[in-house]
């Protein structure tokens, strides 16, 4: 890798993206890089897609845009892989690192056929077995130091328990040093099979927020009630599965939830709306007979 290092993440609201962005930059800072961390997102509720950016170097950085050509790609969650936009300008001798269990012909499939430096770790599960919340973040920034070596574990668990002690219990703190430590353990590492210089995606534009002197002024919704035209189902972690045995079909579901993505008819649950359901857990939360049950969205695609 260069002088300066950039690096774009990927992930979705809720995931710890813009945390995890700037932990490592403090990190950086403590060790004697010059930093920049900044996020690119609007209004976005949690499971909607989000990036963040970040750049360090031994030198004071001049540039200020958002990185078009990282040195690596951090993806909190497998789903995402399918967007093109996630490879754009990745360096052909850079690294894509992936929160994933799937081995890494399966992941390289999902992103495109890329035959580059690939990083697996599971961050998912270890944070459930961990932190017992999907917060991958922790895990990934162990996986990042042992990928990069821009860092010993300790040198980074002592910024974390640095950084976490004042605002958390020891309890929890040290649930988030053991999730790090695992991810820089547990990382899986598969160099590819391509010669440096032989592939690249060129960067693009597309899909970044416009910038200030280009949006149209007034802040009127012209278009009330496009809400359904949105397929805000693609923001989902987890999704709810029925076990129709136990339904009473008492719509307590339906009632609830905030997108009303749960279908009825005649007075009967039918189904959920895949295409604009957001998986937040609701209706798991409020069904009497606990017949919904919260299923990570990844070992569905899997086909788990």
């Amino acid at each position: 890798m260069g002088e300066m290092i950039e690096i774009r993440w990927h992930g979705r609201g809720g995931q710890g993206v813009v945390t995890a962005a700037r932990l490592r930059q403090e990190a950086a800072m403590e060790a004697g890089y010059f930093i920049q961390a900044f996020p690119d997102y609007g209004p976005e509720r949690s499971g909607a897609p989000i990036r963040a950016f970040t750049r360090l170097s031994r030198s004071p950085i001049s540039l200020h845009s958002q990185v078009q050509a990282p040195d690596l790609v951090i993806v909190l969650d497998e789903t995402l892989l399918g967007d093109p936009a996630i490879l754009e300008g990745l360096k052909p001798e850079g690294w894509l690192v992936v929160n994933s269990g799937l081995p890494p012909d399966r992941v390289r499939a999902r992103a495109r056929g890329y035959p580059g430096r690939l990083a697996l770790l599971d961050a998912t599960r270890i944070a459930l077995e961990v932190l017992q919340r999907n917060l991958p973040n922790t895990p990934l920034l162990g996986a990042l130091a042992r990928v990069t070596g821009l860092f010993s574990l300790e040198d980074l668990t002592r910024h974390l328990h640095h950084h976490l002690a004042p605002k958390f219990g020891e309890a929890i703190v040290q649930a988030n040093l053991e999730a790090v430590r695992r991810g820089f353990e547990e990382v899986r590492i598969d160099p590819g099979r391509i010669p440096a210089g032989e592939w690249a995606l060129e960067a693009s534009t597309a899909g970044m927020a416009l910038p200030w002197f280009e949006l149209p002024r007034g802040g009127l919704i012209l278009d009330a009630g496009n809400a359904v035209a949105y397929a805000t189902g693609g923001w989902r972690t987890f999704r709810p599965v029925v076990e129709m045995e136990k339904c009473t079909h008492c719509l307590y579901c339906w009632l609830y939830c905030p997108d009303d993505a749960v279908r009825v008819a005649g007075g009967r649950f039918v189904g959920f709306d895949e295409l604009h359901c957001k998986g937040c857990g609701i209706c798991a939360a409020v069904c009497p007979p606990k017949a919904i049950t919260m299923v990570e969205e990844a070992r569905v695609m899997a086909g788990a």
